[in-house]
Formats: C-alpha cells, sequence, structure tokens
C-alpha cells in the first residue's frame, strides 16, 4: 500500500477524512477483489465446458473414423 507524504501539517479533521479515505479505499480493494473472483470463476467454468465440448466433438469424430475404416 502506498503511504502518503504531506509536506505541510494537517488539521485533526482533515487526517480522520484521510483515514476513512483508507478504510474505504480497503472495502473498496475487498469488493473488487470478490468481484474478480466472481468474474475468475465464470471464466474457470466456461473454459470447462468448453473442454467437454472439444473433448465429445473429438470422440465423435474418432468414432466416425472407425465406422470408415471398418
Amino acid at each position: 500500500m502506498t503511504k502518503k507524504i504531506r509536506l505541510m501539517d494537517e488539521t485533526g479533521e482533515e487526517m480522520s477524512v484521510d483515514n476513512k479515505t483508507d478504510e474505504t479505499a480497503s472495502m473498496d480493494s475487498s469488493i473488487v477483489v470478490k468481484q474478480l473472483m466472481k468474474y475468475l470463476e465464470a471464466i474457470d467454468w466456461k473454459l470447462w465446458e468448453m473442454l467437454k465440448l472439444m473433448k465429445a466433438e473429438k470422440d465423435q469424430e474418432d468414432q466416425e473414423e472407425e465406422k470408415t475404416d471398418a
């Protein structure tokens, strides 16, 4: 995480606003992580479906080749 460096002194109110900003930033990052994980899970599921379809298609082609060879 980056650290803010101020050249001027801050008032107590400004510091509390910065602390709230850090807390909301961590909440936002956790939301982003959850959304990213959901997105990656969807990608994984689609890749799994594609793999199953490709295997089924290959098996079907292999069966057709066996019929033409026999």
